[in-house]
């Protein structure tokens, strides 16, 4: 019985924490971390990126998806921070629709460092590593609680003497 309930809560752990099964590779597969495109010629390694959407370009190829690095958690999703590798486009085969890409949004990708790519970042120069994409992840959207309108108080039922306000109402 314990060796059962160990093993369902191993099952449910992993579970919580795995890479979605469109971007996982196997375990000796060794990827590209993107900040060696840096130093690193295109040579169709495979790599897995991840990051925020910046634009979307749709060409007669297929898309292009212009991103804004950021490190991947353990489950491969981007971890916003003020600190970025810097930018890479994702080449996809299919049409992506700018309208569900937008900008703002998580996405990552697995596929291969394929080329370099110069361009402008506003009126600066960059290049920018394109990955080839294999698979395209879009994640859900963390919608945050709305704030109620009214108040909850803690001491509802608890109401005891020195909870009550005390209110003066001078006499005329």
């Amino acid at each position: 019985m314990f060796r059962f309930i160990l093993l369902m809560m191993v099952v449910v752990i992993a579970g919580c924490s795995s890479i979605p099964s469109d971007l996982q590779t196997p375990d000796d597969q060794s990827l590209l971390p993107f900040s060696a495109t840096k130093t690193t010629q295109p040579s169709n390694q495979l790599a897995r990126w991840g990051g925020e959407v910046v634009s979307v370009n749709n060409l007669e190829i297929g898309s292009m998806i212009e991103v804004v690095e950021f490190s991947l958690n353990a489950a491969g999703r981007p971890i916003k921070s003020d600190t970025s590798g810097g930018r890479f486009r994702i080449l996809v085969g299919d049409f992506i629709d700018p309208a569900i890409y937008v900008s703002g949004r998580q996405v990552t990708a697995l596929g291969v460092f394929s080329s370099l790519d110069e361009d402008k970042v506003g009126d600066q120069a960059y290049f920018f590593p394109i990955l080839t994409a294999e698979q395209l992840h879009l994640w859900p959207e963390i919608k945050e609680p709305s704030n109620p309108p009214y108040h909850y108080d803690p001491f509802f039922f608890h109401r005891g003497f020195l909870m009550s306000p005390i209110i003066v109402v001078p006499r005329h």
